[in-house]
């Protein structure tokens, strides 16, 4: 008789495990908001006041350039070689209309180009992907 009662609880015991693990299936907890750091993203850039203002929302430091719309670049890679300037993760810079290359009164867009380095093992930034191009209107 004993023997019947232990192995009733233990089927009700097993069948309330089975129902409550199936009445969770099925339900999608909603992704949590990031609450820190840096989330994959772009270079963002904004115009005004006669200044160009990139801010990197990336999670890796990023090389940037910028030239006036009718400026050839010669396709190296980066396009400014060792000397480009970076921009840390979740940073931002300003650029005056005056330093972009190329630009002259009558300059109405720019191309900022960039791209994403990774770190050697050496510690030095290694270029990585492609370049990436926004025009923006000045």
């Amino acid at each position: 008789m004993r023997t019947l009662s232990v192995i009733r609880s233990t089927a009700v015991a097993a069948l309330l495990l089975a129902t409550a693990a199936c009445s969770s299936e099925g339900k999608l907890a909603a992704p949590k908001p990031p609450t820190e750091g840096i989330v994959a993203g772009t270079l963002q850039v904004t115009a005004a006041n006669s200044t160009l203002t990139l801010r990197n929302s990336t999670e890796f430091i990023v090389g940037y350039m910028v030239v006036d719309k009718d400026q050839m670049v010669i396709a190296l890679f980066p396009p400014c070689g060792a000397n480009c300037p970076t921009l840390a993760q979740g940073a931002s810079v300003t650029v005056n209309y005056a330093n972009i290359s190329g630009y002259t009164s009558k300059s109405t867009e720019a191309n900022v180009m960039w791209w994403t380095y990774a770190r050697a093992a050496d510690g030095s930034l290694q270029a990585q992907g492609s370049v990436q191009s926004k025009r923006i209107t000045l």
